[in-house]
């Protein structure tokens, strides 16, 4: 209660226990020695007192603008729109199925706002797109997902936070079978795309491959 009362958001945590105390205050056995009615005045202004300053924070909250500015996830977004069917299926990495699923409004196969062990096992299958496999090899896991199209996002084939973390190295820790071969992003980025994939879409952070 302490802390609730010094530090500001950790004030949720002592509602509850402000709403018990409160409803104490009606309690017979507690207060007896108060009369009912004025306990009852007591609860009304205390209630009255936490709904005005609410509903100042409420006012307050509502009335700050914020915006999203990404030009680049702007134009993939109007480019699915506009070319591919309502019905089509998209994968890629998950934050950006999160975006093509509320603003393209377009079925995807692996969300992150769902965890359960299939999502983690399809978007494994999906994320080949990052390793060093044959592109026939992932050409084959993704349609027998039924996905139409595949983003490939240049900051995922490249950055890395820290030693061991890029999907590069993690791909080679899981799929050591492949380590010697160049990564499937590296190659679409530096303009090759392997058959049978074909590209439909580019700019400078996207990449959308048809599958099929």
């Amino acid at each position: 209660m302490a802390m609730a009362i010094m530090i500001m958001r950790l004030k949720l945590f002592y509602t509850p226990h402000l709403c018990v105390l409160v409803g104490l205050l009606m309690s017979d056995k507690l207060f007896g020695l108060i009369q009912r009615h004025i306990r009852l005045v007591l609860v009304v202004v205390v209630a009255c007192c936490m709904t005005f300053q609410g509903y100042a924070n409420l006012q307050k909250e509502w009335g700050t603008i914020g915006e999203f500015n990404d030009p680049a996830q702007e134009e993939l977004v109007q480019w699915i729109q506009a070319k591919t069917s309502s019905n089509a299926v998209f994968a890629g990495s998950m934050p950006c199925m999160a975006g093509v699923k509320l603003n393209a409004y377009r079925p995807i196969v692996n969300h992150p706002h769902y965890e359960d062990v299939d999502i983690r096992r399809r978007t494994l299958k999906v994320y080949q797109i990052y390793s060093r496999k044959p592109a026939k090899e992932i050409h084959r896991t993704l349609s027998g997902m039924k996905v139409n199209y595949v983003i490939l996002e240049n900051g995922w084939c490249v950055r890395s936070s820290g030693p061991g973390c890029s999907m590069g190295e993690m791909w080679d820790a899981e799929d050591p079978v492949n380590i010697d071969q160049p990564m499937f992003c590296t190659e679409a980025f530096n303009g090759y795309v392997p058959e049978p994939f074909d590209v439909v879409f580019r700019n400078n952070v996207y990449q959308v491959l048809k599958v099929s």
